[in-house]
């Protein structure tokens, strides 16, 4: 905030529109609001219109986006890379309705987005505002935020504007307060015309509370435990979300010589995979002869809940905010001693603690773990490098190769945006940056990464941006809309189709529940097969995009980089439409 303005003042505005406006301007988080806009939003362009022309300078930037999962994944992209909460405006209940798997992505993700819906008028002509067009008979609901309640943190409609000032900066705190989420406002379009004369700001209440740190004595009986183990474990999936978080990790692992593991598609860059204490995504097969282990930031360590895959003697602790996973109906993963803490704020005090009671400790008991750990990562290295040379010339071309030719495209200006869902692609692509890799939110509602990867883009707009995605989450993406928005805001991003034309996720279940049954014999798997493929390189083409086929393994890295050209040099989107095997 500038010191030189008051963190409290009175804002001139003539209708409720207005003053929510100025409260959202206040926040200093919104740069973009990813709207999809109706009949409820007049009073909303008309104040936009008028705030952005003003003395004051512009206020947030209302972006048109033709659907709202789109626009809902965009903000959370955005968040990622540029940490600032972004709104989403959509129209009534239908918006709110497209835009509910978006809202259960953002819960499971833990990610801020304030989604801001209007409301059909609720008067029949007695204030203005009211009902004036058929449909507002029959789209009002009688409880519009139970649409969404079971998926938000916190949800309110609009009753009175000159409490605007108390209501947005309690949503824009509620949301960004560890577990962070969304939250979901209604403004009812009769409040929106209501004449006002001023509303109050308060900059310091967008402000969300400090998070929370571990108790030191139990930070401290985990350290010693660490320090003291045979063979320790740390397993981690979503530590990542905060970047800032990554450095201390590693510092624990480093001086502890303390394996870690991010289980199968995390959503974050936790650990960087080429350090030597970094041992991929097999978390079980390493925990099964952990003596301790730590649970830190992971709802699903692995897909088995027995604690008899376990050795008998082994101690689990678990680090995080919410250890109970109260938003989980069922979670009943083995744990000995729960800690609750932002592994932001506690992963420091750990190091300083572990950095006292290594004073005591037997160095030779470390440096031995230290050399079997980085063994182990070489070995790890080795076979993923032989499976991909294996892979690297068979037709019809293997998900590892495509997957390796991606990954290869990874630098320190790049964010990968990953939505493959059965692929390896995060198995072989090289993270070492904090921030650099977001994977699918844990929900798994389908086509998040594309709008993911043009908010990404649209917070860096120095860094390039690939999204990979597989070919029913491009579908489900909503390509007509975000290839639109790409081309219309100058958000180039590189997306890559892995296109195996079938829903292997769900073909793979088959497999495993009826290895040797009828499906699975006769490579008949209903509703699973989505050949013939659409030519999704003509979608992108139709938005002005560069965008190309390639079906042989030899001409992949080739086309990746003429789509990489287009991005950078020309500044414009690009798809390569890779077809892969199919698995049925």
């Amino acid at each position: 905030m500038d010191m030189k303005t008051p963190a409290t003042e009175d804002v001139a505005v003539t209708n409720g529109a207005e003053a929510f406006l100025e409260q959202v301007r206040a926040s200093g988080h919104v740069r973009y609001i990813f709207g999809n806009l109706g009949t409820d939003h007049g009073p909303i362009i008309e104040a936009m219109a008028k705030q952005q022309g003003g003395s004051d300078g512009p206020g947030p930037q209302m972006l048109a986006v033709p659907h709202e999962q789109v626009a809902m994944s965009m903000a959370m992209g955005y968040f990622h890379v540029a940490r600032k909460m972004q709104m989403v405006m959509v129209h009534t209940l239908p918006g709110t309705a497209n835009a509910l798997g978006g809202v259960m992505n953002a819960c499971s993700a833990n990610s801020p987005v304030m989604l801001v819906a209007g409301r059909t008028p609720a008067t029949e002509g007695e204030e203005d505002g009211g009902r004036s067009r058929p449909i507002h008979w029959r789209q009002e609901s009688f409880d519009q935020g139970a649409m969404v309640r079971e998926w938000c943190k916190w949800d309110f409609e609009n009753r009175a504007n000159a409490n605007l000032g108390t209501t947005v900066p309690r949503a824009f705190k509620i949301a960004m307060t560890e577990p962070r989420g969304p939250v979901y406002m209604v403004l009812p379009r009769e409040w929106l015309v209501a004449p006002l004369d001023a509303t109050r700001v308060n900059r310091a209440a967008y402000a969300p509370p400090s998070n929370p740190q571990a108790d030191e004595g139990e930070l401290t009986r985990l350290a010693e435990a660490l320090i003291a183990a045979e063979n320790p474990l740390i397993v981690t999936k979503f530590v990542g979300r905060n970047p800032e978080a990554v450095p201390p990790l590693v510092e624990l692992a480093e001086k502890l010589a303390v394996p870690v593991v991010c289980p199968r598609a995390p959503g974050y860059m936790n650990f960087p995979t080429d350090h030597d204490m970094f041992l991929g995504d097999a978390a079980l097969k390493h925990a099964k002869d952990a003596d301790v282990i730590l649970f830190m930031d992971v709802d699903v360590p692995w897909p088995k809940v027995s604690r008899d895959l376990l050795r008998r003697d082994a101690q689990i602790f678990q680090l995080e905010l919410d250890p109970n996973f109260t938003r989980i109906p069922v979670w009943g993963f083995p744990v000995d001693h729960a800690i609750s803490g932002s592994s932001t704020t506690s992963l420091p005090v750990l190091n300083r603690l572990a950095d006292r009671l290594l004073k005591d400790a037997d160095d030779k008991a470390i440096e031995k773990r230290r050399k079997a750990t980085a063994a182990k990562h070489r070995a790890m290295m080795d076979d993923t490098a032989a499976r991909v040379a294996k892979a690297r010339g068979e037709k019809p071309m293997h998900p590892l190769w495509v997957s390796h030719c991606v990954g290869e495209l990874m630098d320190a200006n790049t964010v990968m945006v990953d939505e493959t869902t059965t692929s390896p692609l995060h198995e072989v692509t090289p993270m070492t940056t904090p921030g650099c890799y977001i994977g699918n939110p844990p929900a798994g509602h389908l086509g998040y990464a594309m709008g993911a990867a043009l908010g990404a883009k649209l917070a860096a707009p120095e860094k390039t941006v690939i999204c990979a995605i597989g070919d029913g989450a491009y579908m489900f993406g909503i390509p007509t809309a975000t290839h639109f928005v790409s081309r219309k805001y100058s958000a180039p991003v590189l997306f890559v189709v892995f296109n195996n034309q079938a829903w292997n996720a769900t073909i793979s279940t088959v497999r495993e529940f009826y290895e040797d049954g009828v499906a699975a014999s006769t490579h008949n798997f209903p509703g699973c097969d989505l050949g013939p493929s659409p030519d999704f390189e003509m979608v992108c083409q139709s938005c002005g995009g560069y965008a190309e086929r390639v079906d042989d393994p030899a001409d992949l890295p080739a086309a990746l980089q003429r789509g990489l050209r287009a991005v950078r040099e020309e500044g414009r989107q690009a798809l390569i439409n890779v077809v892969m095997r199919q698995p049925l």
